[in-house]
């Protein structure tokens, strides 16, 4: 068993087909056929047939191969063997010797071989075999793998016999019976395939018109050449156990062209002549094939044959019928009728229609102008019947393949999204197999779809038991790649902008399909807002909700951008879910409401607007600011001050306090601060007018409890001061008081900042100074 595997897998490694060319050229052809039909056998073995790549089949007269596109690879070939002899199928060869190779809309590899041709093996014109090889070329070599085909006559042959193919034209006859007195004499009889001997007196009477005119009246003139010469323009004759056989691609130069009706038909009219001993046999060898290979119709292909073929019809003339065939099959009035075949007939005419994608065809993509394409293939076969004076029953077979011209198909893009789902759902459709999606391009950027899921996209295929199949396309609301837009009252839109894009095989052309849609959904958790009081100022913290998109903040009336954060020395955090803004004391935004004998109260209103809606939402934040001192100059033209005596030496209570009028006390006290409320031009204040302002002085005092007998005491004073304009009001004026040293009478206190400052830790006697 050992040695039979290596010996097995040696032969593999030795390239089968020429091995097989090899033995077949040796002297001993006794011996070839030994070697070739070991060989074949352990090839068989070793070589399998993939079934779902062959398809075979045995028709009325040819034999059927298909090879999937899928399995052909970049560089095949297709050869076959007779004997010693092996060709490859392709040019004028297949075309006398009755091969039809075609690639069909799919991209499938087709065959169909007459029963009749070169190389098939014929026993007895009732059994026929071809041992086929399909070659690869690889890039050590070449593949070679072995079909053979083997069908038995369905249909009895009839006396003449006619096929008109894609490629050739062929016509067989019955072999003529000789008289009784001749009957037991030796035929003529030829080698199957190359003229020989037996064909050398054999002459070929052939009548082509003497005018260039297309008309079946027209005079014809006879032309007699030797078969051997007949072979060498383009014409094939054999004999088989009991048939005459001619054959010969379209355009063979004795062909000639008539009109038949409203049909173009090519004709070649010949007949065969022949000696058996001394009688002289003489049949005829006319074909004549029609040059209709269909055209569009209202969206149906329209196929018309001529019935009256006057080049082959001898009256009188009996019809006995015609048959269609959709891909090698013969349909019954019920199946056309059901698949939409229309077929109408007379004496002289047959007219087939057929419907777009009706079955037994097939519907193959393009691309046209970077538009999704279709076109509609279907092969035919047409088998017409009749009797004439010189022929008792004539088959005639024409094979086309019809194919409509590539127009746009719609695509459908359908918005299957439910909103409640929160994912968009996009299907595109519908295509046939050989329409495969490549990428998705969500709004400008491009996912291949094997790389979609980990983008949060899915991608499926859903097929159809027709064949066809559409993509989905599943996409969440939320991903970054789709658009939303807020409508108001908790309500958005979203948008998905998506391009397609597909390629055909086997060819790799590409089209792209975009589309855009919409959904909407009342889901929005609004921004919100919400604050607290902190040691330097007010904290607003704000909830981003889910849609935090398209929303200004303004706060105090302010635009908060850079330039106020800036300016305004604000604080920006970001956290998950929300960022806060601190806005401290003395900044912009920040409003001053009230000042008591605790502090300062402030608060900061804060504003979010949606820039297209303009839908607005206020809140208010309100703190009180521990301060020590502070002088507020008021617009109405009154003076809020608020001292602080802690620190002085000897302690001041500020119930003892008072302006320059005693009678202006404290308006409230603690035990180290009062707080003083009064007209600016009241109180003792004195009044200046000096280059368009008017400034108002005063001062806090200490007044002895008891002034008959005060204690000894520093002297406790604060200046005050504040300026406004004479012809204009502007808002309330804030300052930190500087500290003035009470034992200096003569210094004079600074002008006041114009920013707020924080508030002073100093516990020294303090001076207010305030300017407006």
């Amino acid at each position: 068993m050992l040695h039979l595997n290596t010996l097995l897998s040696g032969i593999l490694k030795i390239h089968s087909y020429m091995i097989l060319i090899y033995y077949t050229r040796m002297n001993n052809m006794a011996y070839d056929k030994i070697i070739c039909i070991i060989l074949f056998g352990l090839l068989r073995v070793l070589h399998t047939t993939p079934s779902s790549m062959f398809k075979t089949e045995c028709h009325d007269r040819n034999f059927y191969v298909s090879i999937k596109s899928n399995f052909l690879g970049p560089k095949y070939r297709l050869d076959v063997q007779g004997g010693s002899v092996v060709r490859t199928v392709a040019g004028h060869w297949a075309d006398e010797c009755g091969y039809t190779l075609q690639v069909d809309s799919w991209g499938d590899l087709i065959l169909r071989v007459s029963y009749l041709a070169c190389l098939v093996e014929n026993q007895g014109d009732s059994r026929f075999q071809l041992l086929l090889w399909f070659v690869s070329e690889v890039p050590d070599g070449e593949e070679p793998m072995p079909v053979t085909l083997s069908c038995t006559l369905k249909v009895p042959w009839s006396p003449r016999e006619i096929i008109c193919e894609e490629n050739y034209m062929e016509v067989s006859v019955m072999k003529q019976v000789p008289s009784d007195h001749q009957r037991g004499m030796e035929w003529i009889t030829p080698a199957p395939v190359e003229p020989a001997d037996g064909l050398r007196e054999w002459r070929v009477l052939f009548r082509v018109p003497e005018s260039c005119q297309q008309t079946s009246w027209a005079p014809l003139q006879e032309e007699t050449i030797p078969v051997h010469l007949v072979h060498l323009l383009g014409y094939h004759i054999n004999t088989t156990a009991s048939r005459i056989l001619l054959r010969s691609g379209y355009g063979s130069r004795l062909a000639y062209r008539l009109q038949e009706g409203d049909v173009m038909v090519e004709v070649v009219s010949a007949s065969i002549l022949y000696r058996h001993h001394w009688t002289l046999l003489r049949v005829d060898m006319s074909v004549a094939c029609s040059m209709n290979w269909g055209r569009e119709e209202g969206g149906k292909m329209r196929w018309i044959l001529p019935l009256t073929l006057t080049s082959l019809m001898r009256p009188p003339l009996t019809h006995k019928g015609v048959k269609v065939g959709v891909g090698g099959h013969y349909l019954d009035a019920c199946a056309a009728s059901h698949q939409g075949y229309e077929i109408h007939y007379d004496n002289t005419t047959v007219d087939v229609h057929i419907p777009f994608g009706a079955d037994g065809g097939r519907i193959k993509s393009g691309v046209a102008g970077g538009l999704y394409t279709q076109s509609y293939a279907v092969d035919m076969h047409l088998l017409y019947e009749w009797e004439d004076a010189e022929w008792n029953h004539t088959q005639h077979r024409t094979y086309r393949t019809l194919i409509t011209p590539h127009h746009p198909h719609r695509i459908m893009i359908t918005n299957q999204t439910v909103p409640s789902m929160g994912k968009f759902a996009v299907s595109v459709c519908c295509f046939l197999w050989d329409v495969a999606l490549l990428n998705v391009s969500l709004a400008g950027r491009q996912l291949r779809v094997e790389e979609a899921e980990l983008s949060g996209v899915h991608v499926s295929k859903v097929p159809f038991p027709n064949g066809t199949h559409l993509y989905l396309l599943q996409v969440p609301l939320t991903h970054p790649l789709v658009s939303q837009k807020y409508l108001g009252k908790g309500d958005r839109s979203f948008t998905l902008s998506v391009r397609f894009s597909f390629m055909l095989s086997p060819g790799g052309e590409t089209f792209h399909q975009s589309a855009t849609v919409h959904t909407r959904l009342q889901d929005v958790v609004l921004p919100h807002l919400e604050g607290e009081c902190t040691a330097s100022g007010v904290r607003i913290l704000l909830h981003y909700g889910n849609m935090d998109s398209d929303w200004a903040m303004y706060v105090g009336g302010h635009r908060l951008d850079w330039d106020l954060v800036r300016s305004g020395r604000y604080t920006l955090n970001s956290y998950q879910g929300h960022f806060t803004v601190e806005v401290p004391f003395y900044a912009p935004g920040m409003d001053y409401r009230d000042l008591t004998v605790r502090g300062l109260v402030v608060s900061v209103s804060v504003s979010l607007v949606h820039l297209e809606t303009l839908e607005i939402q206020e809140f208010l934040q309100q703190c009180e600011l521990p301060v020590n001192e502070l002088l507020v100059c008021l617009p109405d033209r009154r003076v809020v001050v608020l001292v602080d005596t802690a620190g002085t030496i000897p302690p001041v209570d500020p119930v003892h306090t008072a302006l320059l009028d005693a009678a202006c006390g404290p308006l409230e006290t603690t035990p180290s601060r009062a707080l003083f409320n009064f007209p600016a031009a009241s109180c003792g204040s004195s009044v200046t007018h000096k280059g368009g302002q008017v400034i108002y002085t005063n001062e806090v005092r200490y007044i002895p409890p008891d002034p008959a007998h005060p204690k000894p005491h520093l002297p406790y004073s604060v200046p005050l001061m504040c300026v406004y304009l004479e012809s204009s009001v502007r808002g309330p004026t804030i300052y930190q008081p500087r500290s003035v040293l009470p034992t200096d009478p003569t210094l004079s206190p600074p002008p006041p900042p114009l920013s707020l400052l924080t508030k002073s830790t100093e516990r020294k006697k303090r001076a207010l100074h305030a300017g407006g």
